[in-house]
């Protein structure tokens, strides 16, 4: 979850993913961090609706380098919350430890467990296409939502 790009992936309980994406902002595009929360908001409490969402599970982050970073994370942590409840949506949170030690992709660097979560997918056979971390383009959000949901239906 960040508010660069908020990665979703939907699935059903037997494991089917019926859809995934990200909702990317741009700082530029909105008058403050506030507005932009709440786009990111808004465009989840759509998906909610458009897909009869029943359960939700989020990546809960406890730390981050940068305070500013991880105050925002979980300021918009916050608002999902109440756009779940909103809606009656019980809400599970994952460390990404806990899923990634769920997934069997828990060692090396953060650089690596996020390839090792792409390769996941693929010897899954899920393809979100060329994997990117960085740019216009980039989807490992949506490789993060997709494993967190993998990893929360393996229970």
């Amino acid at each position: 979850t960040s508010l660069a790009s908020t990665g979703y992936c939907i699935g059903d309980k037997e494991g089917n993913i019926v859809t995934y994406g990200k909702i990317p902002t741009n700082a530029k595009d909105f008058e403050n961090e506030d507005f932009r929360m709440n786009y990111v908001c808004d465009e989840v409490d759509k998906l909610i609706k458009e897909y009869n969402i029943k359960e939700m599970v989020v990546e809960d982050q406890f730390q981050s380098v940068n305070a500013k970073t991880i105050l925002c994370l979980r300021k918009l942590i916050g608002g999902i919350m109440r756009v779940a409840y909103n809606n009656n949506i019980q809400i599970t949170y994952y460390y990404p430890t806990q899923w990634r030690k769920k997934l069997g992709i828990n060692q090396g660097k953060a650089k690596d467990k996020k390839l090792m979560a792409y390769n996941y997918l693929i010897e899954h056979s899920i393809s979100i296409g060329e994997f990117k971390t960085t740019g216009k383009n980039k989807n490992d959000d949506m490789v993060d939502a997709t494993c967190i949901y993998l990893a929360h239906i393996k229970k």
